[in-house]
């Protein structure tokens, strides 16, 4: 009888358990290979910048100082809003996983927000996620994706936070 009692109670628990709703998540600070090519990029280190994204054409680009992807991190005549730098000069930071992309060992995106934009347009912590799915806000605006992938030295940014190559994409 106590077998039976306890798988039960078991059983209702599991069957709670399952029906729990998940809420909205929890800002988390940068890891460490996230703010070193965040800090790269807010000091305006090249060398850094180039030593903290994975190699490949936006690498080069990068190195070679493209001026779209020059402005696309640092911004034009003094204006920064909605660049790289313009978002990442306003900590603190408040970083999220990127539900809308699958991570896997090679490859993670995540949200990028100022902690002020973050807590101006986050729903209450105990909204259940189907009711604010993420990401919240307007992009570049109010946050923006970063996408990292491991290399041979280590986790790189991939993307200079959503910069997009001319013609990627593209076909025939």
């Amino acid at each position: 009888m106590k077998r039976a009692l306890a798988l039960v109670s078991a059983t209702a628990m599991l069957g709670l358990s399952a029906c729990a709703t998940e809420t909205v998540p929890m800002c988390r600070a940068p890891i460490a290979y996230e703010m070193a090519a965040f800090s790269a990029i807010i000091s305006h280190n090249e060398t850094a910048v180039a030593d903290a994204m994975a190699p490949g054409l936006l690498q080069n680009a990068f190195i070679s100082r493209d001026p779209m992807v020059r402005s696309h991190v640092w911004g034009a005549e003094g204006n920064t809003r909605g660049t790289v730098t313009g978002m990442l000069s306003q900590p603190p930071l408040c970083i999220l996983d990127d539900p809308n992309f699958t991570a896997t060992e090679a490859s993670r995106q995540i949200l990028v927000y100022p902690q002020r934009a973050h807590d101006r347009v986050a729903p209450p912590a105990e909204t259940p996620l189907l009711d604010a799915p993420l990401p919240w806000g307007i992009y570049r605006g109010d946050y923006m994706t970063c996408r990292f992938e491991q290399t041979a030295t280590g986790w790189k940014l991939a993307d200079l936070c959503g910069y997009r190559m001319p013609g990627a994409g593209v076909t025939g």
